[in-house]
């Protein structure tokens, strides 16, 4: 009964929400993948499992036309960084922050196309999108990268760095989490791709 109190109340939470269906979607998506391509036998349910992965993608898709604003109000708050010790760290944040905040629109962009909402070229948005959030990906490992080396810089530092407690973890590490990281919607690649198709952040 705790097990299905703590998932309902996860569930309650859009991140919780969003963390279950992200997870479901690639569950289905590598199952459906290795099925196809290792159990001919097993195809068609490969296949099924895609399509179910396909319709969660476009879920979070959907639920991240209502991501703009959180993800204004997180840039504001962080700014240009001046709460950052390292400079290199608070660069890349800024740079992360700003490709973040240009991906959400693309996408919304490329799904009204793709809706017939809007008479535009899907693909172009879908592509800009995608570089958008391969580069935000980059940014976030190099300044993960980043923290750890200097981290390890500061162990290794003298004993008496210890007694004046020196070593702090950055500031970035523990402060306050963007909305759900962006991915592409299905068939336009990305990070979800199996087979050539992105499940959408």
């Amino acid at each position: 009964m705790a097990v299905v109190s703590g998932l309902a109340s996860a569930l309650e939470s859009y991140r919780g929400r969003d963390r279950l269906i992200r997870t479901l979607g690639y569950c289905c998506q590598l199952v459906g993948g290795v099925l196809l391509e290792r159990c001919p036998a097993r195809s068609e349910v490969g296949t099924r499992l895609l399509a179910v992965s396909a319709q969660l993608s476009h879920c979070r898709t959907v639920l991240r036309l209502f991501d703009d604003l959180a993800m204004f109000l997180y840039t504001k708050q962080y700014g240009l960084g001046t709460e950052e010790e390292d400079a290199f760290v608070r660069g890349v944040s800024v740079l992360g922050n700003i490709a973040d905040q240009f991906y959400y629109p693309c996408e919304h962009l490329a799904w009204a196309a793709d809706a017939k909402v809007l008479h535009v070229d899907s693909a172009r948005w879908w592509t800009l999108s995608t570089a958008l959030w391969g580069l935000s990906l980059l940014l976030g490992v190099a300044r993960s990268l980043w923290m750890v080396l200097k981290l390890r810089q500061r162990l290794r530092s003298p004993a008496a760095a210890f007694t004046r407690c020196d070593i702090r973890v950055p500031r970035g590490v523990t402060g306050m989490s963007p909305p759900a990281a962006p991915e592409q919607a299905e068939g336009h690649g990305g990070a979800d791709a199996v087979g050539g198709a992105h499940a959408a952040q």
